[in-house]
């Protein structure tokens, strides 16, 4: 029994794994086979010495070679086992060694796709880089055409304005002279039809002013005179008020535009001497 560890031992030697190992074994085969046949050769020799009277054993020894034969049998089924099993080991590892090439193939696949991603991802942020810098541009290039447009509408604006500004202050001018034009006329027809009407006391004397002030309607009316600054003579005071008096109503007025004569001769005040109503 102790001997079985040491056998187990001496079969574990790397002699014996892989090819070394049935090479072992088919010549320990061979050395067995020689050695059945030199034994079977010594039994013939001691068996023609035998006497007559032992034919009946050698009748059995004969039959001996006969059912020793198929010994060799396991010999060529363990180097059968032998060459399967490197067979199988072969196949093993030649499996092996695909299922390794498909997976550095697999792990080689991965890495290029992880790098086709990368450098999708860098060429995708790129454009939108790109895209994005662009549309800052156009945003730009937009917003300081539109400021330029504000500025030349504000441009524009302002000397529309500014035109429009003179030409209106060149019409109002305009108009201002022929108001002043009119309110003349219409003053010194007032003041004329005043004159006709007006009585020269004997007390009056040059140097002699009265300011009075009427009150009018549109339609000429006279609604109120009034006295604002006597002569000192009552006389001739009261000579002015009665020739307005006598000259109303003025319906030339009417003829004048609202503004006109709202402005001019709703309320009017005359300033009268002797000398400018006596002709």
């Amino acid at each position: 029994m102790k001997k079985i560890p040491l056998i187990g031992a001496f079969f574990s030697h790397k002699l014996f794994q892989g090819y070394g190992f049935a090479v072992v074994i088919s010549i320990l085969l061979h050395i067995l086979i020689l050695g059945l046949l030199s034994w079977n050769w010594s039994s013939e020799d001691e068996l023609r010495i035998v006497p007559p009277r032992s034919i009946k054993a050698s009748v059995v020894e004969v039959t001996q070679p006969k059912s020793k034969p198929p010994a060799p049998k396991p010999v060529v089924d363990a180097a059968k086992s032998v060459e399967d099993s490197a067979q199988k080991a072969r196949e093993l590892a030649e499996q092996k060694r695909r299922q390794e090439a498909r997976r550095q193939a697999e792990i080689k696949k991965q890495k290029e796709l992880a790098l086709k991603k990368e450098q999708a991802a860098k060429d995708k942020a790129k454009k939108e880089e790109a895209a994005r810098k662009e549309r800052e541009r156009r945003e730009r290039l937009a917003e300081e055409e539109r400021k330029k447009r504000q500025q030349e509408d504000l441009l524009r604006q302002l000397e529309q304005e500014r035109v429009a500004r003179e030409q209106a202050q060149a019409a109002a001018a305009e108009q201002a002279e022929k108001d002043q034009s009119e309110v003349g006329y219409y003053q010194q027809l007032l003041g004329g039809l005043i004159a006709q009407n007006w009585n020269r006391p004997p007390s009056a004397r040059n140097g002699m002013v009265a300011l009075v002030q009427l009150s009018l309607s549109p339609y000429g009316d006279l609604l109120e005179v009034r006295l604002l600054e006597g002569s000192g003579n009552e006389a001739y005071d009261r000579s002015v008020v009665q020739a307005i008096q006598k000259a109303a109503p003025f319906p030339e007025l009417k003829k004048l535009e609202r503004r006109v004569f709202d402005n001019n001769f709703k309320r009017v005040n005359f300033r009268f001497r002797p000398e400018d109503l006596v002709r």
